[in-house]
């Protein structure tokens, strides 16, 4: 498995992340979608960042990430991947517009007693709408706690304490999922874990992005574009800003020479991992945001389904609305773009 190096750019070692970093989108798309480079990294960090005693104390954790089949390669994630294909399927996704508008209408009027649209509104919308998708009689507050605390355990693994609450973030999912098999299990829960925080930080910088420009704020009050919007909001504050993968056998490739295990980071916003990318030109079919190939969000439709449906209903409901001052709280994670708060100022109505 040998690619030319004058046909990608791009890839490079970083001593401080200790893995190649791959940032060029021509690139990208084909680390994505080659058989070279495992989606099996879960295991591998594991293997890297938890001391033999953590494994072994939170092997059921383990186990339940590595079922997850966006940690699994051909024919595996095919096979897991295709059920949950059919269950959103454009069809089921089109046919969840009137419950999202119902969630997201009732959301508007928590919003209006707190002022804060994340947890109000975006943490509300997106964690109601998943635990309709998955069936679970769990609040958002509680769902997205259960995001965040598996979130921080993969972001860093050799954390004993994050291994030691996603641990209990795992026992309290399983019993609230209440599958007849551990696969069944972590599909389930790897879908819920999907739709919440990525969600809810595309649907907070999309109020954001409304508030701080006047054109795109008259633009949604016409119903002109939203969509194209969205997108644009995708590219320019992405909530997840890159993914990893592992190197499945030592081989040439863009004229680096690769091991067998070496962590790959390949960034999804076309550029260096932690750029901001104002005034990008937008394309769906273009940007890397909801990934590329086989691996590609299931979940992408809905995520944008919601995230028009709260722009328009958020303006139809707060023509007056304006940012508050110093609004907008940024989070710290350097993998995950999101607000930890964003207030706002919603006028008379």
């Amino acid at each position: 498995m040998t690619l030319a190096a004058d046909d990608v750019r791009g890839m490079d070692w970083d001593d401080g992340l200790e893995c190649w970093v791959v940032s060029d989108p021509a690139l990208a798309r084909q680390v994505l979608n080659h058989p070279g480079f495992s989606s099996q990294t879960s295991a591998r960090l594991c293997e890297l960042y938890m001391t033999e005693q953590a494994r072994q104390e939170h092997h059921p954790l383990t186990e339940f990430l590595r079922l997850w089949f966006v940690h699994t390669d051909d024919p595996q994630h095919a096979a897991l991947r295709k059920p949950v294909q059919r269950l959103l399927s454009p069809s089921y996704i089109r046919s969840l517009a009137p419950r999202i508008t119902e969630i997201v209408d009732w959301c508007l009027e928590d919003l209006a007693r707190t002022g804060d649209v994340v947890p109000s509104l975006a943490e509300a919308v997106s964690g109601r709408v998943m635990a309709h998708i998955v069936g679970v009689d769990e609040p958002p507050s509680v769902l997205h706690t259960w995001s965040q605390r598996l979130s921080a355990f993969i972001a860093a693994m050799y954390r004993r304490d994050h291994a030691k609450s996603a641990h209990e973030v795992m026992l309290q999912m399983q019993q609230s999922l209440a599958q007849e098999s551990p696969q069944d299990t972590a599909t389930w829960a790897m879908i819920l874990f999907g739709g919440l925080e990525t969600t809810a930080s595309l649907l907070s910088s999309c109020i954001l992005a409304v508030l701080s420009d006047p054109a795109l704020w008259a633009a949604v009050r016409a119903d002109d574009g939203v969509e194209a919007i969205v997108e644009s909001v995708l590219v320019q504050r992405p909530p997840l800003r890159n993914v990893s993968r592992v190197v499945a056998e030592d081989f040439q490739f863009a004229g680096s020479q690769l091991r067998s295990g070496d962590l790959v980071m390949v960034s999804l916003t076309g550029g260096a991992l932690l750029e901001d990318r104002p005034g990008c030109p937008v394309s769906e079919r273009q940007h890397l945001i909801f990934g590329f190939g086989s691996h590609y969000c299931v979940g992408a439709p809905l995520a944008r389904l919601e995230a028009a449906t709260t722009l328009r209903r958020f303006v139809q409901r707060f023509p007056d609305a304006r940012l508050a001052e110093n609004g907008a709280v940024w989070g710290p994670n350097i993998s995950y773009v999101g607000l930890d708060h964003l207030y706002v100022e919603l006028g008379g109505r």
